[in-house]
């Protein structure tokens, strides 16, 4: 191994991993902060498609009808589900998607990091992490107006953002060399044992939301989309399991006792940890 890769990132990468991180901690934050909000009952109100909407002249035509909202398309069950949630959990799109939306788009930058070298992280893992995301943000809730009124939008978002302000903060003041606080890197490693499952849970059903009836048969006239989405909704548990995996693997390498770091130790460095 070289001795520049020992070292890790050049002044000039860690300062702008730094910022990256920085800056992705602070956005989820307010996604966080706009969320909850709601549940107080203060809302603000934004749309990403009208904001986006002068550029629409600059992109071909089949990106333009791809971020187009589409008619109403929904189901039985996600009706049902959504009638009896909405008592529990509000719905916070109009309030939280002008933030959300930038916020998660940043992240692509994330597989480009892996690819130019500035971090160790695994690159299939990273690609599924950040297109899925991307796919429901872009593809799915901004395109599917049925969708910006359901309590599972509420609560995947939330699930995405306390994943991430917890996981940004830890790998900034890592880099940063500052010094991380024990019960930061127990959350980073922690939290995911919970959130994770009500996340995919939440995306696998906003995904769902958006699908056309199927009893009755009528699944027999589901459109191309329709049956690519079910196959996603359906592949989402293992996929959890594959990501629910790879997490316990890293919980056990920082938090773990033996061959893993004790709690409370310096947690390795961001090019070392996922």
């Amino acid at each position: 191994m070289s001795s520049t890769r020992s070292r890790g990132p050049s002044l000039a990468v860690r300062f702008y991993l730094i910022t990256f991180n920085a800056l992705s901690a602070a956005g989820w934050a307010y996604v966080i902060y706009l969320a909850l909000a709601v549940f107080r009952g203060q809302c603000a109100s934004s749309s990403v498609h009208d904001f986006f909407k002068p550029l629409a002249s600059y992109m071909p035509t089949s990106i333009v009808a791809l971020l187009t909202p589409q008619p109403k398309a929904t189901n039985n069950f996600s009706t049902t589900l959504a009638y009896f949630l909405h008592s529990y959990i509000p719905a916070t799109y109009e309030s939280t998607f002008f933030a959300l939306a930038p916020v998660q788009s940043l992240a692509a930058l994330e597989i480009l990091h892996v690819l130019f070298g500035f971090v160790r992280s695994p690159l299939p893992t990273t690609i599924v992490q950040v297109s899925s995301r991307l796919i429901l943000v872009w593809g799915i809730v901004e395109r599917f107006p049925n969708t910006h009124s359901s309590p599972v939008y509420t609560t995947m978002i939330l699930a995405w953002a306390l994943t991430e302000v917890p996981r940004y903060a830890y790998y900034a003041l890592s880099l940063a060399g500052s010094g991380v606080p024990s019960w930061l890197t127990w959350m980073r490693y922690s939290t995911f044992y919970v959130l994770y499952p009500i996340g995919a849970g939440s995306e696998a059903l906003v995904m769902l939301s958006t699908i056309s009836e199927w009893s009755n048969g009528k699944w027999a006239v589901w459109s191309t989309e329709d049956w690519v989405k079910a196959g996603l909704v359906a592949i989402w548990v293992p996929g959890l399991w594959v990501m629910y995996s790879h997490m316990m693997h890293m919980r056990r390498k920082v938090l773990g006792v033996g061959k893993g770091q004790k709690f409370g130790a310096k947690p390795k460095d961001r090019l070392k940890a996922e």
